[in-house]
């Protein structure tokens, strides 16, 4: 500013002294700055296309380590026969993504939510190709709402096996708040659909019979009947989407964490039961016993209508201590002890139950039953 106020005066001071002095001044200053604008505006136009195509670059990048999971990537259907107005029949369908988990040389096995294939008539899968086929139901957890369905081999051709893959699971106890996902699947409600987005929680938890697992949630708007995998920036599956658990009102893309149902996986899989006492509690922990008085342990929330629980007399508010001979302090503390009894086995549990003196401790022989 301080160089063009200097010429701007030069020329000032020129005009008294030759009139031919200033057009010649003035006609090269225009020229000047015409160039400098011209060279600054094809530099923005250089900087904004660059950054164009690196925002490009960034979700092809993204989009390409989304390749092999989406190769496990089924569509499942179940398929109910109904009669309408006219007394004539028709097939009712459902359908919503599956996740091909395991392959042992005979039949494939799809992780899927069991609301899809219950009390149905028929279960179809689509895979990668479009190559259609039946399937039958395995086995289905009640308390987090998924399934496994298998696939017998033989009925695919070797093309559609050779394009398929089973699911690079990854570790979710490794997702930290901020990291990038992909959800692909059905994230927004149709199929073979992708968002892309960032992990914003890893700290909310759901509560199941005898377990609780974490969620993580997403910034990615999605639909209430949204399914799908989230993947990390490894190709690796992070969460199952699991819409259910989205907050109400909020459909934010959310997933069950990976790691914590891997076990849950293979049980389904190889058709296994477990044990089960049928309680859904949360942890006391020293700060929350200090504030309100409640011991240590895993306070029940509710007890399972019929469950083993219920029928060995625990409440409520129980506060469980111990397992067997075991001190128990979290929920995962005793999901850990509950998995080393067996359908049938009586186990001894301790509880601090709450009466007009204070807490007492009570115990209770639970026959273990079977999900």
């Amino acid at each position: 500013m301080d160089s063009s106020t200097s010429e701007s005066s030069v020329s000032e001071s020129t005009v008294s002294e030759s009139t031919e002095g200033t057009e010649s001044s003035t006609s090269e200053e225009p020229e000047e700055g015409s160039e400098v604008s011209s060279v600054d505006g094809e530099t923005d136009a250089e900087e904004k296309d660059s950054s164009l195509k690196n925002y490009e670059a960034l979700y092809q990048d993204m989009l390409e380590v989304t390749e092999k999971p989406k190769r496990a990537l089924v569509t499942v259907i179940g398929i109910t026969n109904q009669m309408d107005y006219f007394n004539q029949n028709y097939e009712n369908q459902q359908q919503i993504s599956g996740l091909i988990v395991a392959d042992n040389g005979q039949d494939l096995f799809i992780l899927t939510e069991y609301r899809i294939v219950e009390n149905v008539e028929r279960i179809q899968v689509t895979f990668w190709d479009e190559t259609m086929v039946d399937a039958t139901y395995q086995r289905h957890d009640p308390s987090t709402g998924l399934t496994i369905v298998k696939v017998d081999e033989s009925k695919l051709d070797e093309e559609t096996r050779d394009g398929l893959a089973v699911a690079p699971l990854g570790s979710s106890y490794l997702v930290s708040q901020g990291d990038p996902v992909v959800a692909v699947g059905s994230p927004v409600g149709y199929s073979d659909s992708i968002a892309y987005g960032v992990v914003t929680s890893v700290t909310n938890k759901i509560s199941a019979l005898d377990n609780e697992y974490n969620l993580l949630t997403t910034d990615i708007l999605g639909s209430t009947d949204g399914s799908g995998i989230l993947v990390n920036l490894d190709g690796e599956i992070v969460g199952i989407i699991a819409q259910s658990y989205s907050a109400k009102g909020n459909n934010v893309v959310t997933g069950i964490a990976i790691s914590q149902i891997k076990k849950l996986i293979e049980n389904l899989s190889n058709n296994v039961s477990r044990a089960y006492i049928g309680i859904r509690g949360q942890d006391v922990t020293e700060e929350l016993s200090d504030k309100t008085g409640i011991p240590k342990g895993v306070l029940i929330s509710r007890v399972a209508d019929d469950s083993p629980a219920m029928m060995a007399g625990m409440k409520e508010y129980d506060v469980i201590v111990k397992l067997g001979e075991h001190k128990v302090e979290t929920i995962k503390q005793y999901h850990e002890q509950l998995g080393k009894y067996s359908t049938g086995d009586v186990v001894t549990v301790t509880a601090m139950r709450k009466g007009a003196e204070g807490y007492a401790e009570m115990t209770f022989d639970v026959t273990m039953g079977e999900v």
